[in-house]
């Protein structure tokens, strides 16, 4: 079980609802601090709570541990994570895998990046963010 993406999903999906840390801790009934101590990965759930987190989230305890997305149901389960029901995200989801067909080299680059600690993910994505930034403004 990855710890650091358990933490990292936790504070996504909560923010992808809108929750503040104290709603979470609410329906989890749990203090609003130990929330906070997991999305920063200073303490880890127990299996209760993370049982409790699946349902509340309405995803399996693989999902929020990032082990495992089924291939063939892939599309619904974004958009039912990430709430869209938007043509729009099919667009994108199809303009994405298209780009990465495209360029071979980047989707094994992507694959690598997959395996790094999602700290080291999240600074490679601020990189990648401020130099696309700098080029846009060539």
């Amino acid at each position: 079980m990855n710890v650091d993406l358990i933490a990292y999903n936790i504070k996504f999906l909560r923010e992808q609802r809108n929750w503040t840390q104290q709603k979470l801790a609410d329906q989890l009934t749990i203090s609003r601090s130990t929330v906070a101590k997991w999305e920063n990965d200073q303490l880890t759930p127990d299996i209760y709570s993370l049982i409790k987190l699946c349902n509340i989230f309405e995803i399996t305890l693989d999902q929020l541990a990032g082990n495992t997305i089924l291939k063939e149901n892939l599309l619904l389960d974004f958009k039912r994570m990430y709430h869209s029901q938007a043509v729009e995200f099919d667009d994108d989801a199809v303009a994405l895998v298209e780009y990465i067909m495209k360029f071979p080299d980047f989707k094994e680059q992507i694959h690598r990046l997959s395996k790094l600690t999602v700290k080291k993910q999240l600074s490679i994505h601020k990189l990648i963010e401020s130099l696309i930034e700098q080029y846009e403004k060539l």
